[in-house]
């Protein structure tokens, strides 16, 4: 799976939704519905996951989040 297949999404209430994208022909994104894939409280864990769905390895994330 691809990142851009892919969108995390923080709601005001603080809730962290993954949601996953249709894909057309060429690959890209399409503008209909998403899939939730999971929720979280926590960005953290919301992140982690998303590594994981898309194939890296955690010790490959780009930024550690603080706090």
């Amino acid at each position: 799976m691809e990142l851009s297949n892919y969108e995390l999404v923080r709601y005001p209430s603080g809730q962290f939704v993954l949601l996953r994208a249709s894909v057309n022909a060429q690959g890209t994104p399409t503008s209909g519905p998403r899939d939730v894939i999971a929720a979280f409280t926590s960005e953290a864990e919301a992140r982690s996951t998303l590594m994981r769905l898309a194939g890296f390895s955690e010790a490959a994330t780009p930024t550690k989040l603080a706090g």
